[in-house]
């Protein structure tokens, strides 16, 4: 069986908080505003997190890729639009949206960086798995 080894025990927390928080935010908006588009990520983060827990061999590749949509290549689309439009408009005072926008880049660049450098994939043998082997 093969299991995802974050050998990072503070990323690994800080990536479970970071879901957490995330996924409460969104059970919130939900709730209280009605935004049913809130549902799709509850539903992404609520399966990523639970990769992480079970050390699923996938929780690898989902944290790479939600990471990569939903932080690099959403706030890049969106600080690119707003960056166009601003062109048009003529830089009303935006600073707080780019500020955001460029710092959920940063986090979505160090989270995919810290994945690569920190999270193994291994081949990992239960006991169970193990009796099973040698009993045949």
């Amino acid at each position: 069986m093969r299991k995802s080894i974050f050998t990072n025990s503070v990323f690994y927390w800080a990536i479970v908080l970071l879901l957490s928080v995330l996924l409460l935010w969104n059970l919130f908006s939900v709730v209280a505003y009605a935004h049913f588009l809130g549902l799709l990520p509850l539903a992404i983060q609520g399966v990523l997190l639970t990769l992480i827990f079970k050390k699923h061999e996938y929780a690898r590749n989902g944290l790479k890729m939600w990471a990569i949509v939903f932080l690099l290549v959403s706030s890049g689309l969106r600080l690119f639009g707003s960056l166009l439009g601003s062109l048009l408009d003529g830089f009303i005072d935006n600073l707080a949206f780019y500020i955001t926008n460029v710092v959920s880049i940063l986090i979505g660049i160090g989270i995919v960086d810290y994945t690569n450098k920190t999270v193994k994939i291994e081949m990992v043998i239960d006991e169970y798995e193990a009796n099973e082997s040698y009993s045949s």
